[in-house]
């Protein structure tokens, strides 16, 4: 089964601004938005969930997508310290100087993927792109 071009256009997206190649078993498809998923799942028929949404509407990454696969990225990462990583998990922004270029950021924490992140150069701030259901308020230690 080969790749529609919105599935190309994204896949190309994803190995040019994260620098992401997603592993062999992973596969895009298009079913209401292109979405993430196993490959073997794709071509079932199972009802539910129809694997991690890739893109919104407007072509955008989907928090989702980050969060699973964010991992990959070697490239529109921002590293922050504990603090940050909390504050950002639970919907703030972040102060940043990035650049005079606007863009998706993943904002990461040691290992952890945090979350998406929307650098705005107007106002040198990484926006908070990890919807409000999603958001969480640690208060533990991240280990």
């Amino acid at each position: 089964m080969g790749l529609g071009k919105r599935e190309k256009n994204f896949e190309r997206y994803l190995a040019k601004h994260f620098e992401i190649e997603l592993p062999k078993e992973v596969g895009l498809f298009y079913a209401k938005g292109v979405r993430i998923g196993n490959k073997e799942l794709m071509k079932s028929k199972i009802h539910g969930e129809l694997g991690y949404a890739a893109c919104d509407f407007g072509f955008n990454p989907t928090n989702a997508l980050i969060q699973n696969f964010g991992y990959l990225a070697r490239k529109n990462i921002v590293e922050v310290k504990e603090e940050e990583a909390k504050e950002f998990a639970n919907g703030k922004g972040i102060k940043r100087d990035l650049g005079t270029k606007s863009k998706h950021i993943i904002v990461k924490y040691k290992e952890h993927v945090v979350g998406l992140g929307f650098y705005s150069k107007e106002q040198k701030k990484v926006l908070n792109k990890i919807p409000e259901k999603r958001r969480r308020e640690i208060i533990n230690e991240i280990a």
